[in-house]
C-alpha cells in the first residue's frame, strides 16, 4: 500500500511540473524571422509573453550573427526596436554579442521588459546607441505577431 502512495505522489509531482511548464510556453507568443538579406546566415528566435505586472518581456536569442564591425559598412553596434500599437517604434536596448576568446562565438541574446504590446521586432546596427528613431541598417524584421 506504502509503494503505491509513493508512486500516486510521484506522478501527481510529475504531472504538476508538466502542467507549469505548459502554461509558461502556452503562454508565450513565438515569433518568426525571415531569412535576412544583411545577415542570411543569422538564426533569431523570439518570443513575447505578459508578465504578472502587466509588462510585455521580449526574449531574443540569435545564433551566426556576424559582428557589426564586419557589416558594410561596418557598425558598433545590434539595437533591438519594437513596434507597438499605438504607440509606434520604441527603442528597447542593445543587443549583446557574446565576443571574446572564451565566447560562442556568433551568438547574441536579449531581454527586456516594456508596457507596449509589440506587433513587430527590428534589430537594426547603428554607429551610436544614443539614438530615438531606426537607421536604414535594418538586419531582422520579424514578421508581424499578435501577442496572446
Amino acid at each position: 500500500m506504502k509503494k503505491y502512495l509513493l508512486t500516486k505522489k510521484s506522478c501527481f509531482a510529475y504531472f504538476t511540473v508538466f502542467a507549469v511548464a505548459l502554461a509558461f510556453s502556452a503562454c508565450s507568443t513565438k515569433v518568426t524571422f525571415p531569412v535576412s538579406n544583411i545577415v542570411p546566415a543569422a538564426e533569431p528566435t523570439a518570443s513575447i509573453s505578459k508578465n504578472n505586472e502587466g509588462a510585455y518581456e521580449v526574449k531574443i536569442n540569435i545564433n551566426n550573427l556576424a559582428l557589426p564591425e564586419r557589416l558594410s559598412p561596418p557598425k558598433k553596434h545590434y539595437m533591438v526596436w519594437i513596434e507597438a500599437s499605438g504607440q509606434g517604434i520604441t527603442k528597447l536596448g542593445e543587443i549583446s554579442n557574446n565576443r571574446g576568446v572564451f565566447s560562442n562565438k556568433g551568438k547574441a541574446s536579449f531581454e527586456a521588459e516594456t508596457m507596449y504590446k509589440p506587433t513587430m521586432i527590428l534589430i537594426t546596427a547603428e554607429n551610436s546607441m544614443d539614438i530615438t528613431y531606426p537607421g536604414s541598417n535594418v538586419v531582422l524584421k520579424s514578421k508581424p505577431f499578435k501577442v496572446k
